[in-house]
Formats: structure tokens, sequence, C-alpha cells
């Protein structure tokens, strides 16, 4: 009987971060509707039982160490090959695996995987949320990324035949092949995802945004936000801010010429630097709004952003404007705010809004937050069951 599902991927297992919460959640849904998952992926420092059959726990979840599955035998880079998967595959029995799903996987690993999961009889799926671009100024690191990209996103896709979509966009753009939409899916009975007491919402607004600013500190917009909110700050407005993911410094080493609005945001402002992701939660719940803003491109439509997801089961507003699929989640003005645009006219109207509501106004906006949990993973079972009963190849 194929009972087993195999997720592998490059994420970072031990340190949580957003590409680790999805195979979590992906493997807890898997999990919820009969499936036996084994979680691959990297740890900075493998435990033994990562190495080992029986695998390590993370949230109830099953996981061994993608770099060296077996404590007693090496592995090649799962980079280039499919050893490391097929590995576990043959500990496991291979009549045994239904699928090997591979997370943002490099082009010649996916590739051999691919072909080694269909010798034996089991179907390859590929869970796609990342579409790259051009990122700074390394033109041969740039060049060979994208190509690499570009060749699992065409043809990878085509050859696996089972595709994970995160938004709309990107599952028309592979709409012959066997498809399902799986923006987060997360097991909100979990501690860590537990909404905290309402908030004294008669203090000034808190604005919270959390994440890489990416080169130039401009993934998330945040250069922005910034100016925007220092001209609210000139007109008298009252709020905060918190920065999780970059020091002020940081900050003004790309950007100098920002220095006089940060002096006149003061204590307006916080920046805190990289900070753990349990403590990303807990400043998140402390929030009015989790805020970030995002060019409508093919790399931002591709996924579907796990600041949208997070703050969304934690019960917290956002401010955002039209991306992937957000504008399907998030109601202006009755559960967030959206702005029209990126430009600094819209960035700057959305935020004006936001912070001039009412602690009434806020209030009512919290209890719609908290009325809904669009990614418990209950509300994706049927869809996943679905796809996994009728895999190709």
């Amino acid at each position: 009987m194929r009972d087993t599902i195999i997720l592998a991927g490059g994420y970072r297992l031990d340190s949580q971060n957003a590409s680790a919460i999805r195979a979590l959640g992906l493997a807890r849904l898997f999990i919820s509707i009969g499936y036996r998952v084994i979680v691959m992926g990297k740890f900075q420092s493998a435990p033994l039982s990562a190495r080992s059959q029986s695998g390590h726990q993370i949230e109830g979840v099953t996981c061994r160490d993608i770099q060296q599955p077996l404590s007693n035998r090496a592995s090649s880079s799962y980079v280039i090959s499919s050893e490391p998967l097929m590995q576990v595959v043959d500990e496991v029995g291979s009549g045994r695996v239904l699928a090997v799903l591979c997370y943002n996987y490099p082009a010649r690993g996916a590739y051999s995987l691919i072909r080694q999961a269909k010798s034996r009889g089991i179907a390859p799926v590929l869970d796609c949320t990342e579409w790259y671009g051009w990122e700074g100024r390394k033109i041969l690191r740039n060049v060979w990324r994208l190509a690499g990209v570009e060749f699992r996103m065409r043809l990878l896709t085509r050859m696996a035949k089972n595709v994970i979509c995160a938004s709309h966009w990107f599952r028309a753009r592979v709409a012959g092949q066997h498809t399902v939409l799986l923006p987060f899916v997360l097991d909100t009975s979990l501690p860590k995802w537990r909404r905290s007491p309402m908030t004294d919402l008669s203090r000034p607004p808190h604005l919270v945004y959390s994440g890489s600013p990416g080169v130039g500190m401009h993934k998330d917009r945040l250069p922005v936000m910034i100016l925007a909110l220092a001209r609210l700050a000139e007109e008298g407005q009252d709020f905060c801010i918190s920065i999780a993911g970059v020091t002020q410094q940081q900050y003004l080493d790309v950007l100098p010429e920002h220095r006089l609005q940060i002096k006149i945001l003061g204590d307006k402002l916080r920046f805190l630097g990289r900070i753990p992701h349990s403590e990303s939660l807990e400043l998140l719940r402390s929030a009015d709004f989790s805020v970030f803003f995002r060019k409508p491109n093919k790399v931002s439509n591709t996924g579907f952003a796990t600041k949208y997801v997070e703050a969304a089961t934690l019960g917290i507003p956002v401010i955002s404007n039209p991306t992937s699929d957000i504008p399907r989640y998030l109601r202006d003005g009755e559960n967030g705010v959206l702005a029209n645009s990126i430009s600094a006219e819209d960035v700057s109207d959305a935020l004006r809004r936001a912070i001039t509501m009412t602690p009434e106004q806020r209030s009512a906006m919290v209890a719609v937050c908290r009325s809904e949990n669009p990614f418990d993973l209950q509300a994706w079972q049927h869809d996943a069951r679905a796809f996994l009963e009728t895999l190709r190849g």
C-alpha cells in the first residue's frame, strides 16, 4: 500500500524559516488525511535522530537531514542528485511511497529526482512558490539562477505532471498539468498559532514589519514606508512601527539619505534586527497592523506572502497592495487596508487610513479578522485528498 509521502527542500528545519513553515504545514495537512509523511530539509547541526529511520520529530512531523539522511552513509548533494531522497525511499520501501514532493528544488536535482521517482513507480510532485527575478549585480550568478528556475517552471513542471501552486496566477500558467491550489496551510491547533487577548486599542496604533527587506531594502518597499511614515509624523499623526529583520545601521548603510526621516520618526520607529521566528510571532501578536508592500510581478505573483498568512492566522489586520491572491482574502476597510498600488501616494494613503482609524474602527476590523481562519488545514483537506488520489505518473 502506498501510504507515504516524502517532502524535500533546502529549507532550514531548525530555524523555522518561511519555506520550512510551508513544508511542515503541508506535512501536517497530509497527516491529517491519513498519510505517513517524512520531511527532508537542512539542519545547522543535524541531530543523530535526523539521520536515522525513526527521524527527528518537529511539531509531530518526522524529519530527516537532506544533506546526509543516513548516519552510516555519505550522499551526493541534493542540488545535483536525487541520491539523498532515494536513500530514504529505498529505506522505507519504494512500494510504500506514493509521492516525492520537491519544494522550489534546484533544477538538476529535480530533474534527477523526477526520473528516479518514475522508475520506481512513484509520483513526482513539484511545489513551486518562487519564480526568481534578477537580483543585485552578480551577472553570472543571476544568469545561472534564472536559467535554472526557467527550466524548472517551464519544463520540469511538465515532466513531473503534478504541481502544487500557491496562487491562481501561477496555476493558470501550468494549466495543462495536474494541479492543486495550496497558498499556505497551517495547523492552527499548535500553540504558536494561538491568538493573544485583544490589545489595548486606546493606545496609538502599532504597525509591524518583519522579514528580510532584500537587495536595496526594496523587496517589501520598506524605504517607501519610511518616507510616508516620516511625512505622517511631521503632520502630527500618532503611531509607532517596529521593524524586525534589519538594524537601523544596516538600513542606513544602504540608504544613508534617509537619516533625516529616521530622525523625524524618532521613538515612533524601532529597528529590532534579526530575531527568532518565535519572537517575530510574539511581536506580531502585539501589533494593530502587519504592513508590507510588494511590486506586482512574476516573483510576487507566483508565491503567496507568508507575512499575510501569519497575520491572518493570528487575527491581525494587514496593510498591503494587490499581489498574488491577496485580494481574494484582504477586503479593504473590512479586515485590512488595501493600497491601490506601490506608488508613494498610494502607500501613504493606505498608511494614513490605517493609523487614523478610531479605536472603535480598529476593534471592528480585528473582530472580523478573528472570525476568519482561511489558512487552517481543515479548510484544505478536501482539495489535498482529491489531488493525492489522482496523481499522474
